[in-house]
């Protein structure tokens, strides 16, 4: 198995010191690199602050092509008031010298700093505005491999006090979006009553229909939830499904050659609630990098949505157990955990068996859409405070590790660089190349805590 590093939100650091640090990545498995936003000063962008710069605000590395977008109809972005020149020729030298090692070379999130677009990201005018910006990244950088997307995706949290809506299954069908259902052959109107309904059934939840019907499969969880709710969720599938497609075709018309295009969707549990068809997208894509992120609390992680699911579902409902509300849970995602009865089991250690069962059909279930096992490559998340979200320990990183190899995986995404702690590397080098040792080796992992 080998790894891919991601280098996020500081790349002064690895910029400074790049021959040094990929000598010490390659020798413990690093194979390629994703590297991105592309933005200058943004270190200090940490968890806590969502993207508030705390110092200045950070500045995007490179400016607009004009040819670009007026090739595709929008208008370009302004250039970015500091130019940087110094440190522009450091990241191009630092993405050179990984191709000419061998690495892969992704640019994460390629879209930084485009252009206005529309009303939301579904409608004509910000996929073309994304996929615009898109290409000029691209070309801007002509040795990378191509570029990952970090969504865009629908809500599927439900709990109302999560990252302030961030995720919020329930919400995520505003006016914007009426332009776009009508694009795609959907009566907005329609959609809007069937969600209304199933949100107003989850604070109703039979307990008696439950016990008959959430072990029941899909005809079962027919008879539990909203009919109506499967419109709503193969629009939510075909209008990100489009969304790819377009930025893929727009992006090969301007582009000088064929950039790879790579998605990180949720877990492959989750990703059909938030609009991810690993089949449909890889048709248009290259790569497939769902989130095999696992830990508890924060943002997230599997067991932390589950859990949310559990809490609010309880909460909606007076006299629902922890049992029943994972039986709605198991119902939803066919998702059901070893050993988790309540939420108290949720907060306890990972047994052996959610590594291999749970996260093994994770990893089976995107390697079985595509037709090249290197075509998918999930991020990856441990450490001491993953995504806001309790601890997960080094060697519940190599369970899961082991569980996704024996699945078929040959690659992952470590996310990232500077979060990386030397237990962690301890595992990746041992089970990726060759072993780390502190003692004998200039390389220490930066182990800090940020995004």
């Amino acid at each position: 198995m080998k790894l891919w590093m991601d280098v996020m939100r500081d790349l002064e650091s690895v910029m400074a010191d790049h021959e040094r640090l990929f000598d010490a990545w390659g020798e413990g498995g690093v194979d390629g690199l994703v590297v991105g936003p592309l933005l200058f000063d943004a270190q200090d962008l940490a968890y806590g602050t969502r993207g508030v710069a705390k110092g200045q605000p950070p500045v995007v590395t490179f400016d607009p092509e004009p040819r670009i977008y007026q090739d595709l109809g929008v208008a370009p972005p302004a250039p970015p008031e500091e130019q940087h020149p110094n440190k522009r020729r450091q990241l191009e030298a630092t993405l050179t010298a990984a191709k000419e090692r061998g690495f892969s070379v992704w640019i994460f999130t390629p879209a930084v700093g485009m252009g206005p677009g529309g009303g939301h990201w579904a409608d004509e005018a910000t996929i073309t505005a994304y996929a615009a910006r898109t290409a000029d990244t691209l070309e801007h950088y002509p040795m990378v491999d191509g570029g990952i997307f970090d969504g865009p995706e629908w809500g599927y949290e439900i709990a109302p006090h999560h990252m302030n809506h961030r995720s919020d299954f329930f919400r995520d069908l505003p006016e914007a979006v009426r332009p776009v259902c009508e694009r795609l052959g959907y009566d907005f109107a329609a959609l809007v009553a069937a969600k209304d309904r199933l949100e107003d059934s989850f604070h109703r939840l039979d307990r008696r229909r439950l016990e008959v019907h959430a072990g029941g499969g899909f005809v079962g969880a027919c008879q539990l939830f909203e009919p109506g709710v499967t419109a709503w969720l193969r629009f939510r599938t075909d209008a990100l499904t489009r969304f790819v497609a377009d930025v893929r075709q727009a992006v090969d018309a301007v582009t000088s050659r064929r950039f790879g295009l790579g998605m990180g969707p949720r877990s492959a549990c989750f990703a059909p609630l938030a609009g991810y068809d690993f089949v449909r997208l890889a048709e248009h894509l290259d790569l497939l990098l769902p989130k095999h992120y696992i830990w508890q609390r924060g943002f997230d992680g599997l067991y932390g949505t589950v859990y949310r699911y559990v809490e609010t579902l309880t909460h909606w409902n007076p006299g629902l157990t922890d049992a029943e509300a994972l039986g709605v849970v198991k119902a939803l995602f066919g998702l059901e955990l070893p050993g988790v009865s309540s939420r108290l089991d949720l907060d306890a250690t990972f047994p052996d068996a959610f590594f291999d069962t749970v996260m093994a059909e994770e990893t089976r279930r995107p390697l079985a859409a595509v037709d090249d096992p290197e075509r998918v490559v999930p991020w990856l998340e441990s450490g001491r405070r993953p995504h806001d979200g309790d601890p997960v320990s080094a060697g519940d990183l190599d369970r899961l590790l082991a569980a996704a190899e024996a699945a078929g995986l040959r690659r992952f995404l470590y996310h990232h660089c500077g979060n990386l702690t030397p237990a962690e590397w301890t595992v990746i080098s041992r089970r990726c190349g060759r072993p780390w040792h502190t003692l004998e080796s200039d390389y220490q992992p930066p182990d800090r805590p940020v995004l």
